[in-house]
């Protein structure tokens, strides 16, 4: 056992390439949301600690026809990490893993107009599922100060294992599911210390 370890602490940072894996494929650009939110961490074992966030992410995708014309769809979610946390190191320097389950909710969901030629049935469909649960896994590096607390650098990805469309065999798309790539900064302050 060791000194039990509170942190509460803010995490702000983009979703580099939020996409939406569909099957049938669909050709997607590159895009940067915002990613932000709360997090708390409880750690009263060596090496092992449990990480809860509350998060506002923004997700959805955005394609280019071949005549330059720009769709973009964007849905904001509220979610809900529960990970457990793994680190390792010396006293002032911690790497760590964060993994475990998520849930989110989508809260709003806006949409520019389809392609005027040859638009996609993925741009005129509304989404079916504002709930969607996933697996999310992260790596990281911590750096902790005497009095200013604890600053983390984080890469993540979340696997979506919901579809923001209907997947059964009459439907368009046999999945249509989230999948990010973020990048975080953390603070976060011992209030047990």
């Amino acid at each position: 056992m060791i000194k039990p370890e509170l942190y509460i602490g803010t995490n702000q940072g983009v979703n580099l390439w939020p996409h939406v894996s569909f099957v049938p494929s669909v050709a997607q650009n590159f895009d940067v949301r915002y990613k932000g939110g709360f997090t708390v961490r409880y750690v009263n074992l060596k090496y092992f600690g449990i990480q809860g966030e509350l998060n506002y992410s923004a997700q959805g995708w955005s394609e280019t026809s071949p005549e330059g014309e720009i769709y973009s769809h964007r849905f904001d979610f509220l979610e809900l990490p529960i990970l457990a946390h793994i680190y390792f190191g010396k006293r002032n320097t911690k790497f760590f893993i964060n993994l475990g389950p998520e849930i989110r909710y989508m809260v709003s969901d806006a949409a520019t107009a389809p392609f005027s030629t040859n638009a996609g049935i993925q741009q005129t469909k509304e989404i079916q599922n504002r709930f969607d649960y996933g697996i999310t896994g992260g790596l990281g590096v911590e750096f902790r100060t005497q009095k200013a607390g604890a600053f983390q650098l984080e890469a993540r990805y979340h696997f979506g294992l919901g579809n923001i469309f209907s997947a059964s065999k009459k439907d368009d798309f046999d999945k249509s599911n989230n999948q990010t790539i973020s990048v975080s900064i953390v603070y976060l302050f011992n209030v047990l210390k």
